[in-house]
């Protein structure tokens, strides 16, 4: 009592009063922090200097959806206009072993020839030539295309493409009795080179004894090629082989040559299979042409055959010829030759036309003969037309030489011909780019995402920037 009446004496202040006091400072300071800190991270959203990273989580999304969209309207645009459209159709499993077809269009726009993804098309469970050809004419007829444009289609010769009734070709063909079909001419040189008998056995014992060095186990190989490094070996490695159409042979069996009695099999192959992989190579690439296909084919059907490392081989060894290596090549020759000079989809007629149009016959069926023939007539008569034949390319010729108008037929078929795919290297690439994009970090990416991305990665379209630009919305934040 006596230190209460002190204080209010005195006028000094309570213990009490003096913690609220505190204690009231103390949040004061927190919220005058708490709001200088909002404050200070609303600025820093606001200044991109600041924060560099403006954009959320859909915006990549939202710009792979709009160029690839902008791209794809280009591409309709063109197709519509078109008289003629060929197609390259092939079929790969992605990550996630979904089935994707894979379908390509060549074309003539009037000024170039494009070849462009047409579609992705996921192929759930079956995937049999009526589910192929049903999303196939679902695709054409949402976005307004003709499939009586298509004039040629060339696939890998599965079943589902090419079965006699049930298959794609069929059912294309009696939508356009016009339709000309192809076997990929990559896939057919590589069916001429068959192997069986000796042979046979011989590529596979080689093949079994790389697989075994390259997937026993990391530490054999490791071994193996330091062997290989220490003996000052030509080659530091051997290449793992499997049965993949676009691998040869050829160079698996040049980092295997092993000197011996024995091995005069294996060098025979390895010169064969090299020559083979040289006629590969040429045969693959895009913008290439039935022309060009089947010239270089008829060039490697032409050319000597030469056996450097067999001739070194025997005359190390004193051998002779032997019988097998001459029915193979004697086998080879025959196959080439059934597969590709007796097709008559394939006639010398249609082939020549490209290259000497002035003395031409009737080579389609929906051409009239009597007005080819005045076309083919005129043109003979033009010593102008011959010499800029004879000087530009084929393609440069027919686009920009001869005039449309007054060529009217033999230019028809000219472009008929140019527009047809020889291969589908083109779709076999796109598998490559499409197993890089969904690959096994990203094996979520939904079907439509993936032919988005890979319609942006194939494509030669240039998407217009100022144009998506302008026409987008711009949303800021508060």
């Amino acid at each position: 009592m006596l230190q209460v009446t002190l204080r209010q004496k005195t006028g000094l202040p309570d213990r009490r009063e003096e913690e609220e006091g505190r204690n009231e400072e103390k949040q004061k300071n927190k919220y005058v922090g708490q709001q200088s800190g909002a404050l200070e991270r609303r600025e820093e959203k606001r200044s991109p200097a600041a924060n560099p990273s403006t954009f959320n989580a859909n915006s990549g999304t939202r710009h792979q959806e709009v160029l690839a969209a902008d791209c794809f309207s280009h591409l309709l645009t063109d197709l519509k206009k078109a008289e003629a459209i060929s197609l390259a159709i092939d079929s790969s499993c992605d990550r996630t072993d979904m089935e994707q077809l894979s379908v390509f269009a060549r074309f003539f726009d009037g000024k170039t020839f494009w070849e462009e993804l047409l579609c992705l098309l996921p192929l759930t469970g079956r995937t049999t030539g009526e589910i192929i050809f049903t999303e196939l004419t679902q695709f054409f007829v949402k976005n307004g295309l003709y499939v009586g444009k298509i004039v040629s289609i060339v696939t890998d010769g599965a079943p589902s493409m090419v079965g006699q009734h049930k298959g794609l070709v069929s059912r294309l063909s009696a939508a356009n009795p016009a339709l000309l079909a192809f076997h990929c001419i990559i896939h057919k040189s590589v069916l001429c080179a068959k192997l069986c008998g000796k042979m046979k056995e011989t590529m596979d014992t080689v093949t079994r004894l790389v697989n075994f060095i390259r997937e026993s186990s990391s530490l054999q190989h490791g071994l193996f090629r330091a062997m290989l490094d220490e003996m000052s070996a030509e080659h530091k490695d051997v290449l793992l082989h499997n049965d993949v159409r676009w691998l040869s042979k050829g160079r698996e069996f040049k980092m295997f040559l092993i000197d011996n009695d024995m091995m005069g099999y294996v060098f025979f192959l390895c010169d064969i299979m090299s020559h083979l992989n040289c006629l590969n190579l040429q045969l693959q690439g895009k913008n290439h042409t039935l022309r060009t296909c089947t010239r270089q084919l008829k060039l490697s059907g032409q050319r000597k055959l030469h056996f450097p490392r067999l001739r070194e081989h025997c005359e190390k060894n004193n051998m002779g010829e032997d019988q097998v290596m001459q029915d193979f090549v004697s086998s080879l020759a025959k196959n080439f030759y059934e597969r590709f000079e007796c097709t008559p989809k394939l006639s010398s007629d249609i082939l020549l036309f490209l290259r000497q149009p002035f003395s031409a016959k009737k080579l389609w069926p929906s051409i009239d003969e009597a007005a080819l023939q005045m076309d083919v007539l005129e043109m003979g008569t033009s010593d102008v037309l011959k010499a800029q034949h004879r000087d530009v390319g084929v393609n440069d010729c027919w686009i920009n030489m001869v005039p449309q108008a007054r060529f009217r037929n033999t230019r028809a078929i000219a472009m008929l011909l140019l527009t047809m795919f020889p291969s589908t290297y083109i779709c076999e690439s796109s598998f490559s780019s499409m197993n890089s994009i969904k690959n096994q970090d990203r094996n979520r990416l939904s079907n439509a995402h993936l032919d988005q991305c890979l319609r942006i990665v194939t494509t030669e379209y240039r998407p217009d920037i100022r144009s998506i630009a302008s026409s987008q919305c711009c949303h800021f934040s508060h």
